[in-house]
């Protein structure tokens, strides 16, 4: 009986397994094609509007946060693994939209997202900064005619998208 009370105790104590990162994009498989270009959409016109906060279809979070409930359970995911790969299936399915958009506007995707990888690694797994966010678009404008503010809203928009790719799969690692 001792040896019993023992092991439960022991189990108990244990610390609960992080949910397995090569099971993140479970959720953007279980979205329909609809929904992504809902997404996809919305990612479109977010970019294009400048002064405006992003804003989402209610059907395209709806469907996400049933995908990720569903590989929650698939998996075996803590609640916060659940909500931190709704996060990150949101950016992840949206950022080849914003990929483009940048482009059609002259900046180049892979020497931004070099910028944002050269940050430390603890600035890169949890949201950036205002000032953070400030420095990397100074950082990426150095033409003057570039320095519009357009165009640093939208390379905000971006690096809020590298950023929240980066620290939802860590907060999902870690949950």
């Amino acid at each position: 009986m001792r040896i019993l009370a023992t092991a439960a105790l022991l189990l108990l104590a244990a610390p609960a397994q992080a949910a397995d990162l090569a099971t993140i994009d479970c959720v953007s498989g279980k979205v329909s094609t609809a929904v992504t270009a809902k997404l996809h959409a919305d990612v479109a016109r977010n970019m294009a509007e400048s002064g405006k906060r992003p804003s989402y279809d209610p059907a395209v979070g709806g469907s996400i946060a049933s995908a990720a409930g569903a590989c929650g359970l698939e998996h075996d995911w803590s609640e916060a693994a659940v909500k931190a790969a709704r996060i990150y299936t949101l950016a992840k399915l949206g950022l080849s939209i914003a990929q483009r958009v940048i482009g059609e506007r002259g900046f180049e995707a892979a020497e931004l997202e070099d910028r944002f990888q050269a940050l430390p690694e603890e600035t890169r797994n949890r949201p950036l900064t205002a000032a953070e966010s400030q420095e990397l678009i100074k950082a990426s404008v150095t033409d003057e005619a570039k320095q519009t503010r357009e165009n640093a809203e939208l390379l905000a928009e971006y690096f809020a998208f590298l950023s929240t790719i980066q620290y939802a799969s860590f907060d999902f690692s870690q949950a």
